[in-house]
This record gives C-alpha cells, structure tokens and sequence, in this order.
C-alpha cells in the first residue's frame, strides 16, 4: 500500500510550524524551519574558465599563438591578454575580476551578527522585526536583508507560507471603537489536582492596537465583566462604540433582550457593535492580540495561582502597550499612536525575553 502522506500531500497553503530548533553548520542552532537554504547556491564557473584559459596558454607556449587562438576559437587579442598575465601573476591572474569600479562596502561587525542571533535564539523573531527593534532600540543600524543572508549562509533559513489577506479596516482616531472579548476557560494548577477555572478578559482600541484593559476572571459573566468595564472607562474615557461577539456575557439570550452588559453600555450612550455570526475578522484586533498573548505568555509560563497570573499579566500589558512595536503599526508602540506616548527604550532592558542579555549586550558594544 502507498503511503497516504504521499496520496495526500500537506496544504501548501498551511501555516509553516514555528519554534523548531534545527542545527545549522558549525553545531550553531538557531530557531528555525527546515534548517537548510530555501535555495542551494549555484555552482560557480569560475574554475572551469580558469581551467580553459590555463590550457590556452600552454597550448601557446606549444604551438604558438596564433595556432591555439584558431585550434580553441579565440580571439588574439583575448589570448595576448591572458598570457601576459600569466607571465605576471601565474595562475592566479588567470581569475576573472570584475572591470567595474571597486565601491566601497558597508561593512557589519561581527558583534552585529552576535547579537542577532542571540535575538533569534530567544524570540524567534523575523528579520524585518529585528532589524527594526535594533534600530528603534539605537544597537545598531541593519538591513532586513543582512540578516536573511546571515541565517543562509549558516543553514537556517526559515520558509513561510504568509496567510490569506482577509478584510480589513481601522478607526481614523483612538477611542473611537474598542473591541472587547473574553478567552478561555483557563485552569489553574494549585497543587496535586485541586484546579481553579478561569478566564480573561480584554479590550483594544480600534486605531492604535492600544490595550485598554486586561483581567483574569473565575467566573465568565456579565456582572464581573460590566465592574471591570467602569473601571477601564475611568482610566482611559469612554469610546464611542464597542464591539463584541454574540456570546452570551455580552448578549441577551432572548432577542430584543438586554442584557446588563448592553444595559450598562445603554446607560453610557456608548454604541454596541456586534460580530457577524462565523465572521471572527470582524473582531480582529482583539482576536490578534489573543495570538500574541497565547505565544509570548500562556505558551511560556506556568502560574502557580490567581496572583501569579494577574501579576504575570499585568507586566505584559505595560510591556505591550509602551515597549513592544508593532509591524502594523509601522514599528511603532501602540502607546505612541493611542496617545503620543514616546517611546524611549534603548537596548533589551524592556524585553521580557531579552532582558536578561543586557548587561551582555552593554560589554559587547562598549568593546566595540
């Protein structure tokens, strides 16, 4: 019987798996998929032009000039040429050069290669993102393309298969819209098999990806959920619209039934929006953040209880909202779009995943 992988190939259109350690040459792993060249380099011809030149000249120096340049069906001139460099650099002056003028190169230090793969190792990131955190960051200046080039050139370069465009639209100004959802259920590990059932809740701003609110909940209903609401409209105002799915803390269970969630947003005057059924782009912004949360948090860390998790999660709202760019954003925080926040961080003291190499990164750049 055939193999049924072989009958039924994989969806060249899937996402590539991400986070794959794979070893490159020289025993270096980096964080990558495959672990070889998307593309093995061409073979060079360099050395059977030297070859054929080298049998000119020899043959040359056998028969003469003028009988090798018509036995190999070169010109004379060609011929003169390679046989006075032969006569003054032996075969070496036989290599074809280049005859455009030498430019001069930028030239990246190996202190910058370094540190991006030190970057790599702990983030995965891509190169754009890297070279515009290193930028932004003032490590260094450095090309998207340097990096691709470094991560061939030692075998790991990674394939990915970019999703679909879907719809997509944005608010001309912050609190505007807001979208608000509610993940989970989460369980919670105490100890031996006592668990505690959670869920969390968020809410974004529409324009400028900014994380109005972020709390962990026992309990997924509207009463908890409209508390926490007041005190985010405290912090941040009022938007004029909020968007949510159909699920039930947000909507009634009767039609034309409020429920208090609706009710509460009725007595603010704030505009309800709600997703179209089997439509979840439409509630995008929230529904990404979900995917930075689940990777950079959930994936990584293990609570030992509430206060842990709340704790946890506290960090990476301050880190999401004033420290972490964002590519949509054209490499920007979304504290700076929501507010003019400025964004003032220098090296990885502000990168939960970095952090700890700042005292290592301060010693390479002041030995550089």
């Amino acid at each position: 019987m055939p193999d049924s992988a072989q009958l039924n190939p994989s969806d060249p259109r899937r996402r590539i798996r991400r986070h794959n350690y794979q070893e490159g040459p020289g025993f270096l792993f980096l964080a990558t998929q495959n672990g070889r060249p998307a593309h093995p380099p061409a073979r060079s011809k360099q050395l059977d032009k030297v070859r054929f030149r080298m049998r000119a000249v020899r043959l040359a120096g056998e028969s003469g000039p003028e009988a090798a340049s018509a036995e190999l069906g070169i010109s004379p001139r060609s011929l003169y040429r390679w046989l006075a460099a032969y006569q003054t650099g032996g075969i070496e002056a036989l290599v074809e050069r280049s005859r455009k003028p030498e430019r001069l190169r930028k030239t990246i230090p190996t202190w910058v290669d370094m540190v991006i793969i030190a970057i790599r190792l702990h983030t995965y990131w891509n190169s754009k993102r890297i070279a515009a955190e290193m930028n932004r960051r003032q490590i260094y200046q450095v090309g998207p393309d340097h990096i691709d080039q470094l991560f061939q050139n030692r075998g790991c370069s990674r394939g990915t298969v970019p999703r679909p465009p879907g719809p997509r639209y944005e608010r001309s100004r912050p609190n505007e819209l807001w979208h608000v959802d509610i993940k989970g259920p989460f369980f919670i590990n105490l100890g031996g098999r006592n668990y505690i059932k959670t869920w969390i809740v968020g809410l974004v701003d529409d324009h400028s990806r900014f994380l109005v609110g972020l709390r962990i909940l026992t309990e997924a209903k509207a009463v908890p959920i409209v508390r926490w609401l007041d005190e985010c409209f405290e912090l941040c105002g009022q938007p004029l619209q909020l968007m949510s799915d159909n699920g039930k803390p947000f909507v009634g269970w009767m039609p034309g039934l409020l429920s208090s969630f609706g009710k509460r947003l009725a007595e603010l005057h704030i505009r309800h929006l709600r997703t179209q059924i089997t439509s979840p782009w439409t509630n995008g912004k929230i529904e990404a953040f979900w995917d930075i949360l689940q990777a950079e948090v959930l994936d990584r860390e293990r609570f030992a209880g509430l206060a842990p998790a709340e704790a946890a999660l506290d960090r990476f709202a301050e880190y999401y909202n004033y420290h972490r760019l964002s590519k949509v954003l054209g490499w920007l925080t979304p504290a700076e779009r929501y507010n003019g926040t400025p964004f003032a961080d220098r090296g990885f003291q502000n990168v939960p995943a970095l952090a700890h190499l700042q005292p290592w990164l301060t010693e390479v750049m002041n030995a550089a």
